[in-house]
């Protein structure tokens, strides 16, 4: 794989620990608080299509951004604008390393490119129990994309236990499977152990699919080396809101 490929894996992972572990620090906002404006990437429909499902239509950005968790949806937990990278075409072969999905992933992608990307994060109120800074990425795809992308994913997590290396502050020790919530049409979740700048920054993800839409959910940690994991309840308060606006 050429070198650039790491250098946009390694900065997804650097995005990863600060937008997501770092940011509001789990402080609820009030209530009633309005939600920041979420960044996004990703090409849009022009037309507003009908909700997805087995006819394989995608949503588009306004749909997506309908359905992402708001303020005021999740109990306990504050929702703040999370911006996502736009790395472009990654051209990783999923057919030439079986770590490359795993790759793919921690950059929210599957081989084929989103029609539409969005992406918020959630932060959990003090003294919860849960970690903070859960962010969700959604990403809208054409045909059979979603469908295929999770094939490949479950086939890396599975097949490349051992990880990955960008570079020497910068990988992957080990890829761990972890049980997969309900949700949706189906679901593949795992944890990744890895080095930011040489320190052990392990990070959960769990990639639910509902038609022809992935919702990647990532949690890093810089504490909980051992036990972190995306929160059951914020992947079922989004699959849940993202079927409604699928119809």
């Amino acid at each position: 794989m050429a070198r650039n490929i790491w250098v946009r894996a390694a900065a997804a992972f650097v995005v990863l620990a600060f937008a997501a572990g770092c940011g509001s620090g789990g402080e609820k906002q009030p209530d009633g608080a309005e939600s920041s404006a979420v960044a996004e990437s990703g090409s849009a429909s022009a037309s507003a299509s009908p909700g997805v499902g087995s006819e394989g239509v995608s949503l588009t950005k306004d749909q997506l951004t309908k359905a992402l968790l708001d303020q005021g949806d999740l109990k306990g937990y504050s929702v703040e604008a999370l911006s996502v990278p736009d790395f472009g075409d990654i051209p990783i072969d999923v057919g030439d390393d079986v770590c490359a999905a795993v790759i793919l992933m921690s950059m929210f992608n599957v081989s084929a490119e989103p029609e539409a990307r969005v992406g918020r994060t959630a932060y959990a109120a003090s003294g919860d129990g849960d970690v903070a800074g859960s962010s969700v990425v959604l990403n809208s795809y054409q045909g059979v994309d979603a469908e295929q992308g999770m094939a490949d994913l479950r086939k890396s997590v599975d097949g490349c236990p051992g990880g990955f290396e960008i570079s020497d502050d910068l990988k992957a020790t080990a890829v761990k499977s972890l049980k997969a919530p309900d949700a949706g049409d189906e679901a593949v979740a795992f944890r990744l152990d890895g080095g930011i700048l040489g320190a052990d920054t392990p990070t959960a993800y769990t990639v639910v699919r509902s038609g022809t839409t992935l919702a990647v959910f990532f949690n890093p940690s810089l504490t909980d080396s051992g036990t972190v994991t995306v929160p059951v309840k914020v992947v079922e308060a989004q699959v849940a809101k993202l079927e409604k606006v699928a119809g």
